[in-house]
């Protein structure tokens, strides 16, 4: 049964909670929100450093070939190439980021709706009792 509130002020209109919401399900959660942010910074932490050690690799072999070339000419062409793959392995890592970004926001969006889903059937299982 509601309890009746004592403040003349009140809407007559506005619904009465009969309990407090249960805390569990708000603190699970945030759990699950915070839990989804940090496994997105440690994918992205994961990422970002097998890339730098990735062209840090391609950075040792340029140098590499460029010390064991002869002529001005391959030195050169090989200082051409190494931008070339360097541009584009980071506009390629950019967009690999930026997808698994995306699909970290849909993830946690999807987590979010669902934990509204399951309070919002424990809150309206509450004002039926």
């Amino acid at each position: 049964m509601p309890k009746k509130t004592t403040d003349k002020f009140a809407s007559t209109f506005w619904p009465q909670v009969p309990a407090p919401v249960d805390g569990r399900m708000f603190l699970l959660s945030i759990g699950h929100f915070q839990t989804a942010a940090i496994q997105a910074m440690l994918r992205y932490q994961i990422e970002v450093l097998t890339f730098m050690k990735n062209r840090s690799e391609h950075d040792r072999r340029f140098l590499e070939e460029l010390l064991a070339s002869d002529y001005a000419r391959d030195g050169f062409d090989l200082y051409c190439s190494f931008w070339r793959d360097a541009l584009q392995d980071y506009s390629d890592e950019a967009e690999r980021l930026t997808r698994l970004g995306s699909q970290m926001a849909a993830q946690a969006a999807r987590q979010v709706r669902n934990d509204q889903e399951d309070l919002t059937e424990e809150v309206a299982t509450r004002l039926v009792m």
